[in-house]
């Protein structure tokens, strides 16, 4: 396979492995370098193919619109934050950071360097990317923290909430979304290896009222293909963390 036009491939011993999975011939160590094994499998899938049935170069466009049409749910103004720091958990190959105004830009994902690779010409110059889970806690708290469908992929997902929190001045704002999960319906295998954390909306809510006073949330009414809810809250972190 050629490289993609909108980067450049993976190192010779993470393709291997991410093969060597799929082919069920590597166990993994834990849940979570299985998770992300397949979590690099599809994006790398996306970069040489592209997404819902475009090619790979139109992909910032799809996340744009998906982003700032989840963001527009705020009824926050788009450069509510221009002057500000913005901070994303998670931000996958390209988060709704890429698109949010601010002066200061941080965008922490333990795969950065993989994205960074795949999606070298996508990604915006403006964003410090970082993968090492030592800088997380040297950034400044930030005016504006975003976490867009994060959680359920962690091995530790009330951990990476508090982190997450604790990365967001006080009184500062937040966006919040999970693919929920309903006990009563079944997720694939599949599913279940990508997602080691599943959450449902009753937990999520718990957690939220632990930080703050201030939020709105929206709950879609029906589930995906993979029988999942997307939630999404935003607010202002009127409360300590407790941590």
């Amino acid at each position: 396979m050629t490289n993609p036009s909108i980067g450049y491939d993976l190192d010779q011993p993470v393709l291997t492995k991410m093969a060597e999975l799929l082919a069920g011939n590597y166990i993994a160590t834990n849940p979570q370098e299985e998770a992300q094994l397949r979590e690099l499998a599809f994006w790398r899938w996306v970069a040489f193919k592209g997404y819902a049935g475009k090619p790979p170069d139109f992909f910032r466009e799809h996340q744009k619109k998906l982003m700032l049409g989840c963001y527009g749910k705020t009824g926050w103004p788009i450069d509510q934050f221009q002057n500000g720091s913005v901070f994303e958990l998670g931000c996958g190959p390209l988060g709704m950071i890429e698109f949010i105004p601010g002066v200061q830009l941080y965008a922490y994902d333990p795969l950065n360097d993989e994205y960074g690779r795949l999606f070298a010409k996508l990604r915006s110059g403006h964003i410090n990317y970082f993968s090492d889970l030592n800088k997380l806690a040297a950034i400044p708290e930030v005016d504006f923290g975003i976490c867009f469908n994060v959680l359920d992929h962690t091995e530790d997902a009330r951990r990476w909430f508090v982190t997450f929190f604790e990365r967001i001045k006080h009184g500062g704002a937040f966006l919040l979304s999970v693919n929920t999960v309903r006990e009563d319906l079944e997720r694939t295998e599949e599913h279940k290896k990508m997602h080691p954390s599943p959450l449902n909306v009753n937990t999520v809510l718990h957690w939220l009222s632990e930080v703050s006073a201030d939020y709105d949330h929206w709950v879609s009414e029906a589930p995906s293909p993979d029988n999942e809810f997307f939630f999404i809250a935003w607010g202002r972190k009127k409360k300590e963390s407790g941590v």
